[in-house]
């Protein structure tokens, strides 16, 4: 078992696998979102009895919480930023194509105002 999560967590297809599930995202966002409201519920609990152990225990549930929802985010900006590197790339692709059709149509041009020129030069008396 410990073979098979260590594979899973370092393997990278089966991560972008889990990312490109919105589901998955949405309920790890929700578990965050449980946790957080857990942590305040359980520090204002201890706040009426004023047990300073359960105030530790529900800032460090609250901080469990809070650190799922920014891991959370993070992962969908950067799958956001990721889907934009890829679009850029794409794009200068086409407009390096776009470049090279022209630079050649450009020697193409250069020939022929060379060969027009020599034409001319041997029509000259």
């Amino acid at each position: 078992m410990r073979r098979k999560l260590s594979n899973w967590i370092s393997g990278k297809s089966d991560m972008n696998t889990l990312t490109e599930k919105k589901w998955v995202l949405n309920t790890v966002m929700i578990i965050g979102g449980i946790l957080i409201g857990a942590g305040v519920a359980d520090c204002l609990m201890s706040l009426n009895q004023l047990n300073v152990d359960q105030l530790a225990r529900g800032l460090t549930i609250f901080s469990a919480g809070v650190t799922i929802c920014v891991l959370v985010d993070n992962t969908k900006a950067q799958k956001a930023a990721q889907k934009t590197h890829l679009e850029t790339q794409l794009q200068l692709k086409n407009i390096e194509k776009q470049l090279e059709a022209i630079y050649h149509a450009q020697q193409l041009t250069e020939k022929e105002v060379q060969e027009i020129r020599s034409d001319f030069r041997k029509s000259k008396p």
